[in-house]
């Protein structure tokens, strides 16, 4: 075809910019020439790309004047390196919205879009968590604490779409060590906090699925909230859902590696439970420093949804999981992902300051039907002492 391609019709060009089946395809689309470029801010507000997962890997601090910052394609296995100074020294928290939450070191919050550089602010985790208080003022000033809240004061961020009938697009759930979980919208001037119910066990996870917002207790137990309650932080007491069942954790429950994740299948709740071992040196005494900890399994559940018992599945025909540093994930596998596979990135926080060369060392996919363990990236840019790589799905 002769011609032009600069001055082709917008109307045309935006037909053919919406056919783009990738995220950095429409980017590539978007940097052809300006012309291009008014056509893809134009339309990306209603453009959606395929969900293809990517992986935010460690920051790297060394001759890095121009805070570049990698992005690993798990499509086509291909790294990217963006500019991404707002990331550098934050702890990061992917979600499926195209979105990254970041806690900076004087704990402000925000929603960060590394692709468009757009961002929400959310309220400072400072004086609104419990946990924060009881210590000597003097170690307040020094930079282990602050490494410390960074890292420990809030085990995961999930990022709810919130319901139509909201002022606000999304809400933040953040867990909380203190045994609770804090909620806030964008503009908010504090957190929302509910505390776990009376016991040893915490909440762990959080799905929206149709008119509810269920919560994953530790033991396996799920409580909702009507979702519109929820989103304009009208709360009233939980009510239960699920009961905990004993033979599926047994003496597991309360050790400190495992962990358990809630998602949504159409209409349907998976949960997963990630078992950790801890890793020793020839001795078989003290710990191997290089690693410390590792994955060595997991096990998936489906609830019947006639007596809300969970039930171990083998199979996620199509599907494959995402969990870790993330807001747990369900996405179509394609061409591109393991099928029946559970991608985990490193989310064991409390102990990134033990190894040698911190976290992040801990991840894989883990086949579902094989129970193998393999990697899907071999690079060496995963380690940090408060963010390892984080998966989250591109958008505009």
């Amino acid at each position: 075809m002769a011609g032009d391609w600069s001055t082709m019709p917008l109307d045309l060009l935006g037909t053919i910019s919406m056919k783009l089946e990738t995220c950095e395809d429409f980017i590539y689309f978007s940097l052809v020439c300006r012309w291009w470029n008014r056509v893809a801010s134009s339309i990306k507000n209603s453009w959606r790309a395929t969900p293809t997962p990517w992986l935010l890997l460690a920051e790297n601090n060394k001759n890095n004047p121009n805070c570049f910052r990698k992005i690993f394609n798990l499509k086509n296995k291909k790294c990217y390196e963006l500019t991404l100074p707002e990331t550098f020294e934050t702890r990061c928290f992917g979600s499926a919205y195209g979105w990254v939450v970041m806690i900076d070191r004087r704990l402000n919050v925000k929603l960060f879009n590394p692709i468009s550089k757009a961002h929400i602010p959310f309220p400072s985790l400072e004086n609104n968590i419990p946990n924060l208080g009881g210590y000597d003022p003097e170690f307040h000033k020094r930079e282990d604490y602050i490494t410390w809240c960074m890292r420990c004061l809030v085990e995961k961020i999930v990022v709810l779409k919130a319901s139509q009938s909201c002022s606000h697009e999304f809400v933040i759930v953040a867990f909380c060590a203190a045994r609770c979980i804090a909620v806030a919208r964008p503009r908010d001037q504090s957190w929302t906090l509910i505390l776990a119910d009376e016991g040893d066990y915490e909440m762990v996870d959080v799905v929206v699925m149709d008119d509810r917002v269920f919560v994953l207790y530790q033991d396996g137990r799920l409580v909702y909230w009507n979702a519109e309650e929820f989103f304009n932080l009208e709360f009233v007491k939980q009510i239960d859902y699920s009961p905990r069942q004993p033979h599926i954790f047994g003496e597991d429950l309360g050790y400190t590696f495992n962990k358990e994740y809630l998602v949504q299948s159409g209409s349907e709740l998976i949960m997963v439970i990630r078992y950790k071992e801890e890793v020793v040196d020839d001795t078989g005494i003290d710990f191997d420093y290089d690693i410390v900890y590792e994955t060595y399994r997991f096990e998936v559940f489906k609830l019947n949804p006639t007596n809300k018992l969970w039930e171990k599945i083998q199979e996620l025909p199509g599907l494959t999981l995402l969990v870790g540093c993330n807001s747990s994930m369900l996405v179509s596998s394609g061409k591109f992902l393991q099928e029946n596979s559970i991608y985990f990135t490193d989310d064991e926080s409390g102990f990134w300051c033990i190894p040698k060369e911190f976290g992040g060392h801990d991840m894989g996919v883990f086949d579902i039907k094989n129970s193998e363990i393999s990697r899907f990236y071999e690079g060496d840019d995963t380690r940090s002492i408060f963010c390892p790589p984080t998966l989250f799905s591109p958008q505009l």
